[in-house]
């Protein structure tokens, strides 16, 4: 299994913990009067971001990390 799916196998997981965690904090949200839409958009939007960045870099480096390694005779 190539390293890239693996990373997205792992986000979809956290997303699911996130998913969570997110549906059962919309009852506190709600008493606080905060946006249903506007909010949960944002958080959600930060955290695949973040997610793929760091699915990204890692595979990045990891399939590069051979070549840096014998080309610098580590």
């Amino acid at each position: 299994m190539d390293i890239f799916t693996f990373g997205l196998i792992i986000l979809t997981c956290v997303a699911i913990v996130f998913y969570i965690v997110l549906f059962s904090f919309i009852f506190y949200w709600h008493l606080k009067k905060i946006s249903f839409v506007i909010i949960p958009t944002i958080f959600t939007f930060e955290f695949f971001v973040i997610g793929f960045f760091i699915v990204s870099i890692v595979s990045i480096i990891i399939n590069y990390l051979p070549v840096l390694v014998n080309t610098f005779n580590l």
